[in-house]
């Protein structure tokens, strides 16, 4: 696959501003330069943000970045980090594997697992980061993903490359409600280039049949969510199980028919509030019919789920609250 890499990036700058920057940008890292002193390392980070999802162009001479797990216990924000390599080569190290990255290819990785990187010379990787509860795929088997080489010109990968080469160009004067949609294409399409990963033939027993339940729920929960009455109840008599059945298929991927629901309705809620067309609404309308009809409860979960309330957040993405 050929990649343009004439897009510009951030000055080049001496080892410890770029450690400092891809510390600030991303997460606590510990890093080293290889193969040169760091007096002659040069090295550049340039980011932006497409609402949850942070969007950052990474280049440097050889270099060893670490996510230890001292770091990982002093901060923990539970995020995947989805790398493209446009330049040079990078190996990527976790949970046992290594995936060894030229131009073209892609790989994701997790924050709250111990990892390294190791860059080879004059190295450009495009890097998005975003929170693992917007991966819509069960973390048990996202876990067996991690630090895999996926190709870039082939199957999904080929409209991803070229998306976030796309994005990493400038999106300086973009709207919030353009970039949280950009960010939120982005999510989707790495969820279904994993989720094609995944992929395997349904097998005539109880673990292929709780697969099927779970899919069939998650979009019918997707399909129902301004619906008030909607519960982990409504969702098993829909498919005329058990709730207990219900519960048992989701926790056999990891996750929660009602932890499902709540995640899906404030993401629509993050939707709206950075939407102009919806500024005219109240806060607690926009809660109120994604589900959520107590506007204090409202105000903690969203606070729980993005770090801001919603007025602060609405005030944050340039709408008055």
């Amino acid at each position: 696959m050929t990649l343009d890499t004439a897009t510009p990036v951030a000055e080049p700058r001496g080892f410890d501003a770029w450690q400092d920057s891809i510390c600030d940008t991303f997460v606590p890292l510990h890093a080293h330069c290889e193969g040169h002193a760091a007096d002659d390392f040069l090295g550049g980070v340039d980011s932006t943000s497409l609402g949850a999802v942070v969007l950052a162009e990474v280049s440097a001479s050889r270099a060893v970045v670490e996510r230890t797990p001292k770091l990982i216990r002093r901060a923990d924000p539970e995020l995947y980090k989805f790398g493209l390599q446009v330049s040079g080569d990078c190996v990527i190290e976790q949970n046992g594997r290594q995936a060894h990255l030229r131009p073209g290819d892609f790989a994701i990785y997790d924050t709250s697992r111990p990892y390294r990187l190791r860059f080879g010379d004059d190295f450009r990787m495009t890097i998005a980061m975003f929170p693992r509860s917007l991966v819509r795929l069960p973390e048990k088997h996202m876990a067996e993903l991690t630090a895999v080489r996926l190709a870039g010109d082939t199957g999904l990968g080929s409209l991803i490359a070229p998306l976030m080469r796309g994005l990493g160009a400038d999106l300086g004067g973009t709207r919030p409600v353009i970039a949280t949609h950009l960010g939120d294409a982005v999510v989707d399409l790495v969820t279904a280039a994993f989720a094609e990963q995944m992929q395997r033939p349904l097998e005539e027993d109880s673990a292929g049949a709780h697969r099927m339940l779970v899919a069939q729920a998650s979009k019918f929960i997707d399909e129902h969510l301004t619906d008030s009455e909607l519960c982990s109840k409504t969702v098993a008599d829909a498919h005329f199980v058990s709730v207990r059945l219900l519960q048992k298929a989701f926790e056999a991927e990891g996750m929660s028919a009602t932890a499902l629901i709540r995640t899906r309705r404030l993401e629509r809620c993050r939707r709206d509030l950075v939407d102009p067309g919806c500024r005219h609404l109240p806060i607690a309308l926009i809660g109120h019919r994604w589900g959520f009809p107590d506007a204090a409860h409202f105000s903690r979960l969203f606070r729980n789920a993005y770090g801001a309330s919603p007025r602060e957040f609405r005030k944050a993405n340039g709408l008055a609250a």
